[in-house]
């Protein structure tokens, strides 16, 4: 079964407090990563599929098709995120991710 958004992310903070720096494991913050959130923008308004991730305040949107970022930043985080897409099946249950929301949004369209 594909894995829903929320789950994805969950992944996502996982990978990035799993594998953050030796050096740097006294300072990790977790709480820090309890709101990281994976999200889909409205298809309807994207020529390309893309997926945003939120990390408090900071933001950034990423190709779902190449992996690069289109928008925003995330820090240092960045480059775990990048590391995680391209881990096992997380960039095609993004995909899925993504054309779901494309036909919930036809759905809908449909329905009017």
């Amino acid at each position: 079964m594909a894995k829903t958004l929320n789950e994805l992310s969950s992944s996502l903070k996982e990978f990035i407090t799993e594998n953050q720096d030796a050096h740097n494991s006294a300072g990790i913050k977790q709480y820090r990563y309890n709101n990281l959130k994976i999200e889909v923008p409205d298809p309807r308004t994207t020529k390309i599929p893309q997926f945003i991730v939120t990390i408090g305040m900071s933001e950034a949107t990423f190709n779902l098709i190449t992996g690069e970022k289109l928008s925003g930043g995330l820090g240092p985080d960045e480059k775990y995120v990048y590391r995680w897409i391209d881990r096992g099946s997380n960039k095609q249950e993004l995909l899925e991710a993504y054309k779901r929301a494309e036909k919930q949004i036809g759905k809908a369209k449909g329905a009017e």
